[in-house]
């Protein structure tokens, strides 16, 4: 058996559209959430809003776990379920999961075709031989004991690993059946997963503090030592990539404060009508739907264009102040004050409300399959015609559905 003992120090963070999540674990430890590549990944996630609508992972299936409040969860418009705290309920990853109510919760993301479990174990202060419960034919075995509560012991593979409120310790058992004794004062989650993928245990006796959360570029050679490309059937191959915008070249992504805001500069000043067409580039890209919900609730607010007037209005009360008129001066100004803006202070609001990393927000559309790219572009334009639509008839008296229908009528009698 392998183990690795998480704290909190250990844990990276990044946004999601509704709130934060902490990755508590992801398995093989070399992959990286933004590319889907991974068998199993156990996060924590706050949802700060009444409503949200949570990522969709066709690729997995799901079970999310209440830690604090209650929630009201909907799939496909179709089931409900109410949860409160530490009740659960297991979902396709690829439905169209909507929440209401601000919770914070625990979440298991098993790839299909693997088996995943979460259950609650209230331990004793004498040491109990704890049961596995997963039934699965799967070959290998994984289990997870999340402490949320107090603390307990666990007694596994000739060892003795204490486990404190917020850490995780995570146990390989490989092609063994899972043995280990708990004992102590607390409440525990565990997960169980099962799997087939033949590659190297969790080896993390010393783990590293965490660094921010980054998007690692890797070749096929890169990706776990002494695994065949064979042998991972779900990791993909990112090649490096070079795009070209206004004259300068963004290299290959490296992670970091000044990568992300290299490309918030990009995103900063390419959000007006044209821009594809000036910066031909940009149609080689497409926004995943959390960067572009981001950026759209941004532009919707008028954020950079405000700050724009009112310091501009700053600066030019403060040279006019002495009744001096001089137009290069006030020339000079405006000009000065546009460069430092889109250089600096609009490049600056894009990354505080940007999720990082931001280039693991962009697809290169190249690397996408033809019908994945019509998909969310139809997607995205039919959900936003169709808000401009609402908004513009809701209170007007007539019939929205009406007016979408003659809408579709006369864009099919364009089309042909």
């Amino acid at each position: 058996m392998k183990s690795v003992l998480k704290k909190e120090e250990n844990y990276s963070v990044s946004e999601w559209s509704g709130g934060k999540t902490k990755e508590l674990a992801i398995y093989p430890p070399k992959c990286r959430y933004a590319d889907r590549d991974f068998i199993f990944r156990l996060s924590s996630a706050t949802v700060e809003l009444d409503e949200s609508d949570f990522t969709a992972l066709p690729d997995y299936n799901r079970v999310l776990m209440v830690l604090k409040g209650s929630v009201v969860l909907t799939y496909d418009g179709k089931r409900s379920v109410h949860l409160d705290e530490l009740e659960q309920d297991s979902f396709d990853g690829g439905w169209t999961t909507k929440s209401f109510g601000r919770i914070t919760d625990y979440n298991l993301m098993v790839r299909k075709g693997c088996d995943g479990k979460v259950d609650i174990i209230r331990p004793a202060m004498d040491a109990t031989e704890v049961e596995n419960t997963l039934e699965s034919g799967h070959k290998f075995r994984i289990h997870a004991l999340y402490c949320k509560e107090g603390y307990c012991i666990v007694n596994a593979g000739g060892e003795q690993k204490m486990i404190s409120k917020g850490q995780l310790f995570l146990m390989d058992f490989g092609d063994e059946e899972p043995a280990y004794s708990i004992m102590g004062d607390g409440v525990v989650i565990r997960s169980q997963v099962g799997h087939d993928c033949e590659i190297p245990a969790v080896d993390e006796s010393e783990p590293v503090k965490a660094e921010a959360p980054v998007r690692e570029e890797t070749t096929a050679s890169q990706e776990i030592p002494g695994v065949e490309e064979r042998a991972w059937p779900f990791r993909r191959t990112v090649e490096r990539e070079t795009v070209d915008i206004s004259g300068e070249s963004v290299l290959d992504y490296k992670g970091g404060f000044a990568e992300d805001f290299k490309w918030s500069v990009i995103l900063a000043n390419t959000q007006f009508r044209g821009a594809k067409t000036l910066f031909k580039k940009l149609n080689n890209y497409v926004y995943d739907d959390e960067l572009h919900s981001k950026i759209n609730k941004l532009e919707k607010l008028f954020v950079t264009f405000f700050v724009f007037i009112l310091v501009l209005m700053a600066f030019l009360s403060i040279v006019m102040r002495d009744g001096d008129m001089d137009e290069s001066k006030v020339l000079m100004v405006i000009l000065a004050w546009f460069v430092i803006d889109s250089l600096v202070v609009s490049p600056l609001i894009y990354y505080m409300a940007m999720p990082k990393p931001i280039k693991s927000h962009i697809h290169d559309v190249d690397k996408m399959t033809e019908e994945e790219t019509e998909a969310v572009e139809s997607a995205r334009n039919k959900n936003e015609r169709l808000e401009r639509i609402l908004k513009k008839y809701s209170n007007s008296g007539r019939n929205v559905g009406t007016v979408i229908a003659e809408k579709a009528r006369r864009e099919k009698e364009l089309d042909e």
